[in-house]
């Protein structure tokens, strides 16, 4: 699987332990309405047990300079909080200020998928900017390079916002 390159994501959220946050490989979009995404993790995962007893979350798109803040919540151990500028203060899900994309999202239904649980959010806010996102790639932390030719025609991320 590591042929096919991914996004990489922080997704966090707020519970009765304080802060919790996992590195995810596995982001896709479902639906645009209503505008709904998946993530998936091991099934063993600590973090993301915390994680699906939420009301919400934060999808946190890294961008291509955030490899300390991948591999910091991608460990069991340590401060994870510790790495990245963080907004502890809205009251729910941390955000990381400098993330690609900010997705906030309540939490949908989680489905067993194989050694994984998959985790279906629908959004309910959503920050962008331009900064491109970080790419994994057989293994490893990629950036992404543009290559010439047209663009294709898509719809914008944050339409139903508007």
């Amino acid at each position: 699987m590591g042929r096919i390159p991914t996004s990489v994501a922080v997704v966090t959220g707020h519970g009765p332990e304080g802060p919790v946050g996992m590195t995810v490989g596995s982001l896709a979009t479902v639906s645009l309405d209503p505008p709904l995404v998946t993530f998936f993790a091991m099934k063993e995962s600590r973090s993301f047990a915390a994680l699906r007893s939420l009301d919400r979350i934060c999808i946190n798109v890294l961008d291509e300079d955030h490899a300390d803040v991948c591999f910091a919540f991608a460990s069991s151990s340590g401060p994870k909080f510790a790495v990245g500028d963080w907004d502890m203060d809205r009251g729910d899900a941390p955000v990381l200020r400098t993330a690609a994309v900010a997705m906030h999202c309540g939490i949908g239904p989680v489905y067993e998928a194989g050694d994984h649980y998959g985790l279906m959010a629908r959004l309910t806010d959503l920050r962008t900017t331009d900064t491109r996102p970080m790419v994994f790639y057989r293994g490893l932390i990629s950036r992404l390079h543009p290559t010439t030719g047209r663009h294709a025609k898509t719809n914008r991320l944050d339409w139903w916002a508007h």
